[in-house]
Protein backbone atom coordinates (compact mmCIF):
# COMPACT_ATOMS: atom_id res chain seq x y z
CA UNK A 1 0.00 0.00 0.00
CA UNK A 2 1.53 3.38 0.96
CA UNK A 3 3.41 5.37 3.56
CA UNK A 4 2.91 9.12 3.59
CA UNK A 5 4.31 11.82 5.86
CA UNK A 6 1.87 14.71 6.20
CA UNK A 7 1.87 18.04 8.00
CA UNK A 8 -1.78 18.00 9.00
CA UNK A 9 -3.42 17.43 12.38
CA UNK A 10 -3.86 13.76 13.19
CA UNK A 11 -7.60 13.97 13.67
CA UNK A 12 -8.06 15.60 10.26
CA UNK A 13 -6.72 12.46 8.54
CA UNK A 14 -9.14 9.90 7.19
CA UNK A 15 -8.09 6.51 8.58
CA UNK A 16 -9.77 3.42 10.01
CA UNK A 17 -7.51 3.62 13.05
CA UNK A 18 -5.64 6.47 14.73
CA UNK A 19 -2.78 6.11 17.15
CA UNK A 20 -2.91 7.92 20.48
CA UNK A 21 0.38 8.96 22.09
CA UNK A 22 -0.67 7.41 25.40
CA UNK A 23 0.72 7.22 28.91
CA UNK A 24 1.18 3.82 30.53
CA UNK A 25 -1.91 4.31 32.72
CA UNK A 26 -4.00 4.99 29.60
CA UNK A 27 -5.36 8.09 31.29
CA UNK A 28 -6.54 11.38 29.83
CA UNK A 29 -3.61 13.78 29.44
CA UNK A 30 -2.82 17.16 27.96
CA UNK A 31 -1.89 17.64 24.33
CA UNK A 32 -2.81 15.23 21.56
CA UNK A 33 -3.99 12.57 24.00
CA UNK A 34 -6.51 15.00 25.45
CA UNK A 35 -7.64 16.05 21.97
CA UNK A 36 -8.30 12.42 21.08
CA UNK A 37 -10.20 11.78 24.32
CA UNK A 38 -12.28 14.94 23.86
CA UNK A 39 -13.11 14.17 20.23
CA UNK A 40 -13.90 10.51 20.91
CA UNK A 41 -15.96 11.18 24.03
CA UNK A 42 -13.97 11.50 27.22
CA UNK A 43 -16.13 9.34 29.51
CA UNK A 44 -16.69 6.31 27.27
CA UNK A 45 -13.06 6.29 26.18
CA UNK A 46 -11.85 6.60 29.77
CA UNK A 47 -14.08 3.69 30.81
CA UNK A 48 -12.65 1.55 28.02
CA UNK A 49 -9.09 2.47 29.03
CA UNK A 50 -9.77 1.72 32.70
CA UNK A 51 -11.05 -1.72 31.66
CA UNK A 52 -7.74 -2.34 29.84
CA UNK A 53 -5.71 -1.33 32.91
CA UNK A 54 -2.31 -0.25 31.67
CA UNK A 55 0.13 -0.61 28.81
CA UNK A 56 3.90 -1.00 28.96
CA UNK A 57 6.27 1.45 27.30
CA UNK A 58 6.91 0.26 23.74
CA UNK A 59 3.56 -1.53 23.53
CA UNK A 60 0.09 -0.76 22.22
CA UNK A 61 -3.54 -1.64 23.02
CA UNK A 62 -6.81 -0.84 21.24
CA UNK A 63 -10.21 0.64 22.03
CA UNK A 64 -13.17 1.52 19.88
CA UNK A 65 -13.03 4.92 18.19
CA UNK A 66 -16.27 6.01 19.90
CA UNK A 67 -17.08 9.51 18.55
CA UNK A 68 -14.17 9.64 16.10
CA UNK A 69 -14.52 8.97 12.40
CA UNK A 70 -11.92 6.25 12.95
CA UNK A 71 -13.21 2.81 13.95
CA UNK A 72 -10.33 2.21 16.39
CA UNK A 73 -7.94 4.10 18.64
CA UNK A 74 -4.62 2.35 19.12
CA UNK A 75 -2.99 3.58 22.31
CA UNK A 76 0.81 3.36 22.00
CA UNK A 77 3.11 4.24 24.90
CA UNK A 78 6.39 5.83 23.80
CA UNK A 79 9.45 6.27 26.01
CA UNK A 80 10.58 9.60 27.41
CA UNK A 81 13.84 10.98 26.06
CA UNK A 82 16.60 10.54 28.66
CA UNK A 83 19.62 11.52 26.56
CA UNK A 84 19.51 8.57 24.18
CA UNK A 85 21.54 6.14 26.27
CA UNK A 86 18.69 4.21 27.87
CA UNK A 87 17.29 2.26 24.93
CA UNK A 88 14.87 4.99 23.94
CA UNK A 89 15.22 4.42 20.19
CA UNK A 90 14.53 0.70 20.54
CA UNK A 91 11.48 1.30 22.73
CA UNK A 92 10.19 3.96 20.34
CA UNK A 93 10.59 1.65 17.34
CA UNK A 94 8.83 -1.10 19.34
CA UNK A 95 5.97 1.33 19.90
CA UNK A 96 5.48 1.87 16.16
CA UNK A 97 5.81 -1.85 15.41
CA UNK A 98 3.34 -2.79 18.15
CA UNK A 99 0.77 -0.36 16.77
CA UNK A 100 1.33 -1.58 13.20
CA UNK A 101 1.02 -5.24 14.22
CA UNK A 102 -2.16 -4.51 16.16
CA UNK A 103 -3.62 -2.65 13.16
CA UNK A 104 -2.84 -5.63 10.93
CA UNK A 105 -4.55 -8.02 13.37
CA UNK A 106 -7.61 -5.72 13.34
CA UNK A 107 -7.68 -5.86 9.55
CA UNK A 108 -7.64 -2.10 9.04
CA UNK A 109 -6.67 -0.69 5.66
CA UNK A 110 -5.48 2.71 6.90
CA UNK A 111 -3.67 3.90 10.02
CA UNK A 112 -2.72 7.41 11.11
CA UNK A 113 0.16 8.00 13.52
CA UNK A 114 1.28 11.15 15.25
CA UNK A 115 5.01 11.55 15.69
CA UNK A 116 5.04 9.50 18.89
CA UNK A 117 8.21 11.06 20.26
CA UNK A 118 6.89 14.64 20.22
CA UNK A 119 5.52 16.62 23.12
CA UNK A 120 6.15 15.53 26.68
CA UNK A 121 8.38 12.68 25.51
CA UNK A 122 11.03 15.29 24.73
CA UNK A 123 12.73 13.58 21.77
CA UNK A 124 14.78 15.68 19.36
CA UNK A 125 12.38 15.98 16.40
CA UNK A 126 14.81 14.78 13.73
CA UNK A 127 15.80 11.72 15.73
CA UNK A 128 12.20 10.80 16.52
CA UNK A 129 11.28 11.17 12.85
CA UNK A 130 14.20 8.96 11.79
CA UNK A 131 13.14 6.21 14.22
CA UNK A 132 9.52 6.48 13.03
CA UNK A 133 10.39 6.22 9.34
CA UNK A 134 12.70 3.23 9.86
CA UNK A 135 10.19 1.36 12.02
CA UNK A 136 7.28 1.99 9.67
CA UNK A 137 9.14 1.28 6.44
CA UNK A 138 10.72 -1.92 7.79
CA UNK A 139 7.36 -3.37 8.80
CA UNK A 140 5.77 -5.86 6.41
CA UNK A 141 2.44 -4.38 7.49
CA UNK A 142 3.02 -1.33 5.27
CA UNK A 143 2.47 -3.62 2.28
CA UNK A 144 -1.18 -4.09 3.28
CA UNK A 145 -2.07 -0.88 5.15
CA UNK A 146 -1.95 2.77 4.11
CA UNK A 147 0.09 4.45 6.85
CA UNK A 148 0.06 8.18 7.51
CA UNK A 149 2.52 9.93 9.80
CA UNK A 150 1.33 13.33 10.98
CA UNK A 151 4.31 15.55 11.80
CA UNK A 152 4.66 19.16 12.87
CA UNK A 153 5.85 21.58 10.22
CA UNK A 154 9.58 20.94 9.95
Amino acid sequence: MAFEIVSRPLLSLSAEAVVNRANSGLQYAAGLCGEIFDAAGKLPLQRACVALGSCAVGSAVVTDGFGLDAKYIIHAVPPRWCGGKHGEDTLLADCYRSALDLAARLGVRSLAFPLLSEGLCGYPTDRGLTVAKKAILSSPVTKTINVYLSVPLL
